[in-house]
């Protein structure tokens, strides 16, 4: 192995562990809020609603990276840093809006980052071994965070106070990737610097997404296949957290076994065989699978009144779904991309998931006080069942044509 492919490889390892901590956190913050902190039922639909709402902002964070290699290091780095900022000051501020707000920059700049960081991976990394590093190393932080969640559950059940001090320890470690990420070698290509008029910097992202979209055929099908079922994803969140709070009555350490435990060991278990998917299926049959993997799991965890293992079996098969989901999503662009530069393909689906994530979290909420949480579960299931089966049916007609 030649010493750049070393070098990703352990900048694929320690981004992971370093920013584990911080990422166990944040995936029980909406707990946190409404269990801990008091939080509304607006404020955790709102939450919901403003992370994905703020990745199309992210968007243009990446929006000028065609033909300018030279900034892909330096806007992941960036990212980084401010992304983990506001977390650090949480032992000071004793308010549900100043974690929300923390919560939105975090989703802002960890959305911002992932064009620059997925193209300096495919740099860096053949096709072939691109998937299985990828998800080794992802499986390997998730097995960090069950660990973690443990710990930590333990903790906020003995002493909820101490949540503002994790967030701060959290965000320190996590500040240790800037230092990874400066040794990561990236080819230097001659430099495109173009004064822009700001009409046409808002404007132009959006359009050559269209044009690509439009171009691009079967990228345009994995992307509206995406768009379905991550809809449904988004739709069922805040029936979530009424159902495992109010519902089922669970303690942190209970939340955080089926979250992050149970969660994890779904994702690292599925990741090996998600990643030998990839190298033998098109990206496209793939996706389709793990879209009907998410249909699955509001039927399973809507058993979950019945006893705490279809609560736990729930969340392992979730992620389950999530290991393909973050595999698909995030290799996505280097894929498609070919040769080309891929930035503007992560891109497209950066914007697109915060498309649906402004519509569905608000509209899931409303639903949920109207018909309750087991209709909405229910719903969000069918969505990604119908986003499944008509992206593999589309599939295998282009096979059968070819």
């Amino acid at each position: 192995m030649s010493i750049q492919k070393q070098n990703m490889r352990r900048a694929l390892v320690w981004s992971n562990i370093l920013s584990e901590p911080l990422f166990t956190l944040y995936s029980l913050l909406s707990v946190i809020l409404y269990k801990g902190w008091g939080a509304t039922t607006f404020q955790i639909a709102l939450l919901t609603m403003l992370k994905p709402v703020v990745t199309v902002l992210s968007f243009y964070w990446s929006a000028g990276l065609k033909g300018r290699s030279h900034k892909l290091k330096s806007n992941v780095i960036w990212a980084s840093i401010w992304m983990r900022v506001p977390f650090l000051l949480v032992p000071w501020f004793d308010s549900v809006w100043f974690l929300i707000v923390a919560a939105v920059n975090y989703m802002f700049f960890y959305r911002a980052s992932a064009p620059a960081w997925l193209e300096i991976i495919r740099r860096n990394l053949g096709e072939k071994k691109r998937s299985r590093l990828y998800s080794w190393s992802s499986a390997l932080g998730y097995c960090e965070g069950i660990i973690l969640a443990i710990g930590m559950g333990v903790v906020l059940d003995g002493h909820p106070e101490l949540c503002k001090w994790l967030f701060c320890a959290s965000s320190l470690i996590g500040l240790g990737v800037v230092f990874i990420y400066k040794r990561i070698p990236i080819t230097a290509e001659s430099r495109i610097e173009e004064r822009v008029p700001l009409k046409e910097l808002l404007i132009r992202p959006w359009r050559d997404s269209y044009r690509l979209i439009r171009e691009r055929p079967d990228f345009g099908r994995f992307q509206w296949g995406f768009m379905i079922c991550g809809f449904g994803i988004m739709l069922i969140q805040p029936a979530l957290i009424l159902f495992i709070v109010d519902s089922l009555k669970i303690s942190y350490l209970e939340i955080a076994a089926a979250i992050s435990i149970a969660k994890g060991l779904g994702f690292a278990v599925s990741s090996p065989l998600w990643s030998r998917a990839m190298e033998r299926f098109h990206i496209t049959r793939v996706a389709s699978l793990v879209f009907l993997a998410f249909g699955v799991f509001p039927l399973i965890l809507s058993l979950s009144t019945l006893g705490a293992v279809w609560l736990y079996l729930a969340y392992f098969w979730y992620g389950v779904g999530q290991g393909g989901s973050h595999l698909v999503w995030s290799l996505s662009g280097p894929t498609f991309a070919g040769k080309e530069e891929s930035s503007r393909y992560t891109g497209v689906g950066v914007v697109l998931a915060g498309v649906r994530g402004g519509i569905a979290p608000p509209l899931g909420g409303s639903l949920t006080s109207l018909f309750g949480p087991i209709g909405v579960l229910l719903t969000g299931g069918l969505l990604c069942f119908y986003s499944g089966a008509t992206l593999l049916r589309k599939r295998l007609l282009v096979v059968n044509k070819s």
